[in-house]
């Protein structure tokens, strides 16, 4: 049994990794696709923005500026570059506040005026494009220069556009790429600390200029965007490792249960094995009439069997009380007796172990009337005494004091100079079936019971106790009974 509760503990453990793992990697999966989307939900934003300010730009652009433009396509005839296609494009910027253009004559003088003089307010560029896709790409690159000239590109707005879609950039910066760039780019840093984007898009096709939008991915956004599924990936994850886990625990309890229970029985045995033995020495005893003629044998023998039935009574009893789950069901018989005559009457019917001599000493002789059942106070001191016993060396000292107290309430002390308990365990002693390591590593036998009576005794009393204990010096249980 314990072997198989082992390999359950280790298949338990197993399944509860594996499945954490499993669990772990697919929300990281879940984490990556959810940051994808978001990366692309940033790149499309740029990406609109950017739409966004050229039309804006190409619809309040000023015309106090011509632009005059030629284009020529020419097609490689060579084997080597056979269909390759060049698109050859003159454009001339004309400030109109100093020359007016009209129509296509006035065109033709203003690049003879250029071409004569080069005079300030005509500026001419010359763009090649070799192998475009298709020519509207190519005119489309020329409207986007004819945009940026008449209406220049501002970052500034490009930020103002992106707050205003609620996404901040961290750095929008313009730089000139290497060759013409036709398409929108970009590029994922995939730092675990500070994930970015950038994304790259050219505003200016013909003058290679590329406006860089850097943007923080931040983990919130992402989060949000599946948190559904890690609410319920949790809650599911939780509940499954909460039942495993309570499995464990439950089968664990059952076990020692059941331990408890086997060294229940074995205890209890061995606990009515003796006064059951000398009751049946004390029957064979009285078949014996020669001995039985003996006066002082004869009522050793009576003696000695009303002992050990009383011991009976007393161990049935407690069992009896241990079984109610409420005090106040204790059924008690209030009287009102001296103390200190119970008190002698308990050390009178102590019996000391063999190979044991004990010492003890009634601090207090004053008569105090003290109103309780009887029977239980006896049966609660005798315990504190047995225990005294039994848990000490061969040499055993035990005082008891009792004092009456201003509120009317009686307090009696049982000091020890037994083993002692160690602090660890000092608030577990009045539990059921407790016994402390410290004793049970000495081989005393014992069903860790007779404090926990005590205690249920006490408090159907409406009193309390309390110990105190210093392991190798000994053990002092304070009772406090209310009258």
């Amino acid at each position: 049994m314990e072997k198989r509760i082992k390999v359950l503990y280790g298949l338990t453990i197993a399944v509860i990794i594996t499945f954490c793992t499993i669990q772990c990697y697919w929300l990281y999966n879940r984490y990556k696709d959810a940051l994808n989307s978001y990366e692309d939900h940033l790149y499309n934003t740029v990406v609109s923005v950017m739409h966004e300010d050229y039309e804006t730009r190409r619809a309040t652009q000023t015309f106090d500026i011509s632009i005059l433009t030629s284009s020529k396509m020419k097609v490689s005839s060579n084997a080597d570059q056979a269909g390759l296609m060049t698109m050859t494009f003159d454009i001339y910027v004309v400030d109109m506040n100093t020359y007016a253009i009209r129509d296509t004559a006035d065109m033709n003088n203003i690049v003879g005026i250029y071409e004569q003089e080069k005079p300030e307010g005509i500026t001419k560029y010359s763009f090649e494009v070799d192998n475009p896709r298709n020519e509207r790409d190519a005119y489309d690159a020329l409207e986007r220069f004819q945009v940026d000239v008449r209406s220049p590109f501002n970052t500034a707005r490009i930020d103002s556009l992106l707050n205003k879609r609620g996404v901040k950039a961290k750095e929008i910066t313009v730089v000139q790429a290497d060759s013409m760039v036709w398409f929108a780019s970009r590029i994922n840093h995939t730092s675990k600390l500070r994930s970015e984007i950038t994304v790259s898009y050219p505003y200016d096709i013909f003058e290679r200029e590329v406006v860089n939008v850097t943007l923080a991915v931040g983990v919130s956004p992402v989060i949000m965007k599946m948190l559904d599924t890690l609410l319920i990936s949790l809650v599911l994850s939780g509940l499954l490792i909460t039942c495993l886990i309570v499995q464990i625990a439950t089968i664990r309890k059952q076990h020692k249960l059941e331990k408890l229970r086997q060294d229940f029985i074995h205890i209890m045995i061995h606990e009515l094995k003796r006064p059951i033995s000398t009751l049946k020495m004390c029957v064979s005893f009285m078949h014996n009439d020669k001995l039985m003629q003996d006066k002082e044998s004869k009522n050793a023998i009576i003696s000695d069997s009303y002992n050990e039935l009383d011991n009976l009574s007393s161990y049935f009893s407690k069992l009896r009380d241990l079984t109610f789950s409420d005090v106040t069901e204790i059924p008690l018989t209030l009287s009102a007796f001296n103390l200190h005559n119970a008190i002698e009457e308990c050390i009178e019917k102590l019996s000391i172990p063999n190979g044991k001599s004990a010492t003890i000493n009634v601090a207090s002789d004053t008569d105090i009337m003290v109103t309780a059942d009887r029977m239980h106070f006896v049966n609660i001191i005798s315990n504190l005494l047995e225990n005294a016993l039994k848990y000490s060396k061969e040499k055993v000292r035990i005082e008891i004091s009792y004092r009456k107290s201003n509120d009317e309430s009686i307090t009696i002390s049982v000091k020890d100079n037994g083993f002692g308990i160690p602090k660890s365990d000092c608030k577990y002693v009045f539990d059921k079936f407790f016994r402390s390591q410290a004793v049970t590593n000495k081989g005393i036998l014992g069903m860790g019971l007779g404090l926990a009576y005590v205690k249920l005794l006490v408090s159907a009393h409406k009193g309390s106790i309390e110990v105190e204990s210093e392991k190798g010096v000994g053990t002092v249980f304070t009772i406090q009974l209310p009258q």
